[in-house]
């Protein structure tokens, strides 16, 4: 183990860790954009800016490996200075899009603006303007002006989703984040990027608009549409629900999950929905209470079984259900004295 001094504190490291790890385990923040604990590091935001004794400028923390003896201040006025100026720099093309802007409010540009920027811009010139994208339903590409280049998301559709979709072209005033052939991001991993977009650049199409994030009151999930079982946060509103967020659990879906469970909830906000059970009637779909919907099938099975035996009633259960639901279906049938049941309905 390497140890290092960091804002008067020892702290022991593994070798080859960088000054950002110690920070983490000491439980010091350092304010970051490009850094994210499940990608490489790509250093190119400049906002981990810390002062490392004998080093003659700031260094940043995410890429400066920890070395025996090192001395780190992050608190410091030289740090803070940095941090400030690269916090104006950042700033410099940002446009005003606060109170529009969907990431309002779980923004980390916002949330860092307030503790390191000023209070007034000293930038006079044309601020740039980049165009917006159309990259498919799901992720928003309409005010990629707002993108600080971290590239968050390049790197995850390289190392995490496995497809590289998205990068980076042109240089300094003109580099922009797009689809290089104009095409549309089409990885099943894709809306993880609306998550690690830590400004309002990419942000989810079904729900823009919809909602502001402190509006949304949290319940804590299990993705049932595969059998990985992923850790969801659902968001609601006025009893409906406005989104859906990965919760961490390392063991499982670590801070990622699959499209399908962050965007199906638009199957439960939907016109075709059955909300109330309906018995056919003389051709027609009638509503009716649970207790008769209950009693006619219960009556139809029952008939069912006088008329042409148990052995003719088989169960296809959907391997959507829960545990307990698959139970009692089992238990139902069984009951009835027959034994056909199957959940395997995709063979």
């Amino acid at each position: 183990m390497v140890e290092i001094e960091l804002d008067g504190k020892k702290v022991e490291v593994p070798p080859g860790s960088m000054v950002m790890h110690a920070a983490e385990k000491a439980g010091t923040y350092i304010p970051h954009f490009c850094y994210h604990k499940k990608l490489s590091i790509a250093a190119n935001c400049r906002m981990c800016l810390v002062d490392v004794e004998k080093a003659p400028k700031p260094m940043p923390a995410c890429a400066t490996p920890v070395t025996q003896g090192m001395i780190v201040r992050t608190k410091s006025d030289k740090a803070i200075k940095a941090q400030q100026s690269v916090m104006e720099f950042l700033l410099i093309n940002h446009p005003l899009d606060c109170p529009i802007c969907d990431q309002g409010g779980e923004c980390q540009l916002q949330d860092l603006a307030v503790g390191y920027g000023s209070s007034g811009s000293r930038y006079e010139e044309e601020k740039r303007v980049v165009f917006h994208k159309d990259v498919g339903p799901l992720i928003s590409m309409q005010e990629m002006s707002r993108c600080i280049h971290c590239t968050r998301c390049v790197r995850f559709g390289q190392e995490v989703a496995g497809v590289m979709e998205l990068g980076m072209i042109h240089r300094g005033e003109h580099a922009e984040i797009t689809t290089v052939l104009g095409d549309t991001v089409d990885s099943e991993l894709s809306g993880n990027m609306i998550d690690i977009c830590p400004v309002g650049a990419l942000t989810s199409k079904p729900f823009r608009y919809s909602a502001r994030t402190w509006e949304l009151s949290r319940r804590k999930s299990v993705s049932p549409h595969d059998s990985t079982g992923a850790n969801l946060i659902v968001q609601v509103k006025n009893h409906k629900v406005m989104r859906v967020v990965p919760l961490e659990n390392e063991a499982v879906n670590e801070c990622w999950i699959a499209d399908r469970d962050r965007f199906s909830y638009e199957a439960v906000n939907s016109e075709d929905r059955l909300t109330a059970p309906m018995i056919k009637q003389g051709g027609e779909w009638k509503t009716v209470d649970w207790q008769t919907a209950l009693e006619y099938v219960a009556n139809g099975l029952k008939q069912v079984k006088n008329e042409h035996g148990a052995a003719s009633i088989g169960l296809l259960a959907s391997p959507h259900s829960t545990l307990e639901e698959l139970a009692l279906a089992g238990a139902l049938v069984r009951g009835l004295g027959s034994q056909n049941i199957d959940a395997r309905l995709r063979h």
